[in-house]
């Protein structure tokens, strides 16, 4: 018993480490704007990867303390996922159920990805900085999986997710809408637009996150996890009574489902009626007018979709929810598009008192109208019923004709973002077919695009997760990606198909749009199975716990008849209750179903098990003095001859049943085919601690790495505020000292040093980035201003190359190679003077034509206004007049 608190506490301890850390994720996710930006990212990383190391060595702490202890395979805290707070759940020896096959994907493909990084990293990437960001990223995003695969098959960690999930949602929620209130301060919450195609009102919400349309994707996650909760519930309230006790509550709820169990059914019914109760109702409905309003002020065309194309998806599939959810979700959907309104013909500005008054009253009245509805269409049948779906019905209509009459010339007209998505996709296959099957490595696209554009267009990502992680990782890390995508939609089918509606908006969503360059929307995808898993383990949990409550029994209450002077229990379902006959002086035990009752006989001296099913029950025999079990199925039975003194297991096939001869001193096991841990290193355990030392060294290299970024960085910022360009010079040598794979360092560096020590810089940099257009281009300037024309002309065709639609590079080329045509030419060199100024010429004739040719295009995409501008239509005349004179 001892040990087994003692597992059981460790592995409460863990839970509680694994959800701080989850915790700290999610205010990493909100601080963080998203985790979008690596360099900001540098020392959460740092901290989080530390905190890690030190959770991987309390686990091998763990499994070393819990091996010398003894424990079995399925004990304690290194249970891993087979078992809940001391209730095994191992399957069948040699059986791996489907749960388990799913899971190892969820868990392993995040470390694939990261292994994949790390080659790429070690053979010299398209961009090492990029690839090393990536390998952070998927660092933060496997450790993540994993602890919150852990939470959700752990009590203590299953309150955590959902209280986390719950908290995450409505932090970014209201930050959003109270900044637009006036009360929260957010400089770039909202967005402005002059383009009609971008937004209709010119202003959108952007949250914490600063894009509306990864904002919306956010918002539509919750909603429609909320919703569809909801949705659940009132569909069938007795079916998602485990699923609503686990999500509506806190931490505090361990001692509730003790003292519940211990009430009995009474507990039960009074629990179940305060479930049902008008403040459980509110709350349960409390989040969907925000999220609603939230999504709508975003103004994202693709959320809206993505959201609507979940819910039919899964709507056809649990047709009995639509009645359900038509009802929840009408009253604060219409709220939701009267704020709305409101609020963009104000321009998202409003006073901090009215606004906050008008926020406060539709929300009051999307709850109380929610609950009367979701009520009466419950509670009501035939025609009542018939009628509240009419009117939840109207309620949608009336919504949805509200915002999209506001919106109908986005939805309806030409888009240029639409045709620009496709410029990209284009153009990111053909890059992608450079390298199809393992890609260039981390940022590709990033890197990349200005070479590989077909157009001047201004998108430094390619708005699609999966074209993405091609360009990153090839075909071999999509097709690991989207197995990874199959096992968690496969999780959430299975154990909780509520929650396929937010996974298929992330799904859906990263096809239109850089989501996944969000750090948040990776915590979310695993995040959800986590509490698909996490509800299921609940319900197992609780559908076992619930029969051992049925009845209220009182303990060893007797009754004594005078008469007979016979003492009877007064419940004989009480265990060790036993009625005594003083006339016969027989006990005999008031239930014969009870555990270790028996029945003793003094004439023959003979005690004889009440029931001989009971475990561990044995009749005595004092004539033969042997001990024979009366039930040999009895798990650990065991029959004993004095004689030969060898004690024999009755039942072969019971676990850890043995058979020991004294006379040879061998114990042999009765079946060979039972699983017996010994005392020595099982594979298990070895497999344990091998994969917790891995986590352990895998995590302080990453620990390492990010804060090597961060010194890197942080030296960089003090740098560029700087003044004195003796000190600028000292910060950006330390920066680099951390941090030598960062090109931007490096060039501002250049900039600061003399020309031997600038190139030599600048292809020192080239080996972490050699195809970076701007190192290319600082190396050009370095050798336009020396007396090295062929090296010059390299380096500019190198920059153009890698960046062909900028104005201020050709310009700035076909000047050079004049002024250095002309030094040449008075330095008597008359030679490599005419070759200088006939190069500038062909670099005129090449702008011309590249200009030409894209003008006759149309200006739509011109995003960088790529045109011959009028200085280089001066350096034609110069170059004309030059060219004249010799």
């Amino acid at each position: 018993m001892w040990r087994f608190k003692k597992d059981r506490n460790l592995e409460s301890s863990i839970a509680y480490i694994c959800g701080g850390l989850v915790i700290a994720a999610g205010v990493g996710a909100c601080l963080l704007r998203g985790l979008f930006f690596t360099e900001e990212m540098y020392p959460f990383l740092t901290l989080w990867f530390v905190l890690c190391c030190a959770c991987s060595l309390y686990y091998l702490v763990g499994v070393g303390a819990w091996r010398k202890s003894g424990g079995g395979v399925g004990a304690g805290a290194v249970r891993g996922f087979t078992g809940v707070n001391g209730v095994s759940e191992v399957s069948e020896v040699g059986q791996v159920s489907g749960e388990n096959r799913a899971l190892r994907i969820l868990l392993s493909v995040p470390l694939i990805i990261l292994s994949l990084y790390v080659i790429h990293w070690m053979c010299g990437p398209l961009s090492s900085q990029g690839t090393m960001n990536e390998m952070l990223r998927w660092g933060l995003y496997a450790s993540f999986a994993i602890l919150v695969c852990f939470c959700a098959v752990n009590l203590v960690g299953r309150r955590i997710l959902n209280v986390i999930w719950s908290m995450l949602g409505m932090t970014l929620c209201l930050s959003a809408l109270l900044a637009v209130c006036g009360v929260v301060k957010l400089p770039f919450a909202v967005a402005y637009s002059n383009s009609a195609e971008v937004s209709a009102t010119g202003v959108r919400l952007a949250g914490l996150m600063e894009y509306p349309n990864a904002f919306g994707a956010v918002m539509a996650v919750f909603l429609l996890e909320r919703l569809f909760a909801v949705a659940v519930y009132y569909g069938d309230p007795k079916k998602s009574a485990n699923m609503l006790e686990a999500r509506s509550v806190g931490l505090g709820m361990e001692c509730a489902d003790e003292e519940r169990r211990s009430r009995g059914e009474e507990g039960v019914e009074a629990e179940q009626g305060k479930a049902g109760s008008t403040t459980a109702a509110l709350l349960r409905l409390l989040p969907l007018f925000p999220y609603t309003a939230a999504l709508l002020l975003t103004e994202s065309r693709g959320a809206w979709l993505t959201a609507a194309c979940a819910c039919a998806a899964v709507l056809l599939w649990k047709r009995q929810l639509i009645a359900p959810l038509l009802a929840a979700g009408a009253a604060p959907v219409a709220a939701a598009a009267l704020l709305y309104r409101q609020l963009a013909r104000a321009g998202l500005a409003v006073e901090p008192v009215p606004g906050l008054l008008l926020l406060a009253g539709h929300w009051a009245g999307a709850l109380l109208a929610g609950l009367w509805l979701c009520r009466r269409q419950r509670g009501a049948a035939g025609t009542a019923r018939a009628a509240m779906l009419a009117l939840a019905a109207a309620g949608w209509t009336a919504a949805g004709i509200a915002v999209l009459l506001h919106v109908r010339e986005r939805i309806t007209g030409p888009s240029s973002t639409v045709s620009a998505r496709g410029l990209f996709y284009r153009d990111a296959w053909r890059l992608a077919a450079e390298a199809p099957w393992l890609g260039r490595g981390g940022e590709t696209w990033r890197h990349s695009y200005l070479a590989a554009q077909s157009r001047p267009y201004v998108g430094s990502q390619v708005h699609n997760g999966y074209l993405d992680i091609l360009l990153n990782l090839g075909f071999v890390g999509l097709a690991a990606i989207l197995l990874m995508l199959l096992a968690a939609g496969w999780l959430l089918a299975t154990k909780s198909p509520r929650l396929l509606p937010p996974f298929l908006v992330i799904v859906l969503h990263s096809v239109v749009d850089f989501d996944w360059s969000y750090g948040l929307f990776w915590l979310l995808l695993f995040w959800l199975p986590a509490i698909a898993l996490a509800e299921h383990k609940q319900k197992h949990q609780s559908a076992s716990t619930h029969p051992q409550s049925e009845t209220k029994l009182s303990t060893h209450s007797t009754s004594t008849n005078p008469l007979t002077n016979v003492t009877t229990p007064a419940n004989p379902l009480i265990a060790h209750s036993t009625s005594t006959n003083p006339l016969t002086n027989v006990t005999t035990p008031a239930n014969p179903l009870i555990a270790h009752s028996t029945s003793t006989n003094p004439l023959t001296n003979v005690t004889t098990p009440a029931n001989p099913l009971i475990v561990q029950s044995a009749s005595t025999n004092p004539l033969t003095n042997v001990s024979a079990p009366a039930n040999p199925l009895i798990a650990n039975s065991t029959s004993t001859t004095p004689l030969t003194n060898v004690t024999t297991p009755v039942n072969p096939l019971i676990a850890h049943s043995t058979s020991t001869n004294l006379l040879i001193n061998v114990t042999t096991p009765a079946n060979p085919l039972i699983v017996y841990p010994t005392s020595k290193n099982p594979p298990q355990i070895r497999l344990r601690r091998l994969i917790g030392t891995a986590a352990c060294c895998f995590s302080l290299m990453l620990g390492v790495l990010s804060f090597h970024a961060a010194q890197g960085e942080k030296f960089y910022r003090q740098a560029i505020i700087s003044v004195s360009p003796s000190v600028k010079v000292e910060l950006l040598e330390q920066s680099l000292a951390w941090n030598p794979q960062s090109p931007r360092t490096a060039i501002v560096l250049s900039r600061l040093l003399s020309g031997e020590q600038s190139v030599s810089l600048l292809r020192q940099s080239l080996l972490y980035s050699p195809e970076n257009a701007s190192l290319s281009w600082e190396l050009a300037e370095r050798w336009m201003s020396s007396d090295h024309p062929g090296a010059a002309l390299y380096w500019i065709g190198q920059s153009l190359r890698l960046d062909k639609y900028n104005n201020a590079k050709w310009v700035k080329a076909i000047e050079g190679m004049l002024l250095m045509g002309q030094k040449k030419l008075a330095e008597g060199n008359r030679k490599e003077g005419l070759i200088c100024v006939a190069s500038g010429n062909e670099l005129l004739l090449k702008y011309r034509r590249l200009a030409e040719e894209e003008a006759n295009k149309g200006g739509q995409h011109n995003d960088r206004e790529f045109r011959m501008t009028e200085q280089a239509d001066d350096l034609s005349r110069r170059l004309s007049m030059f060219a004249l004179r010799f």
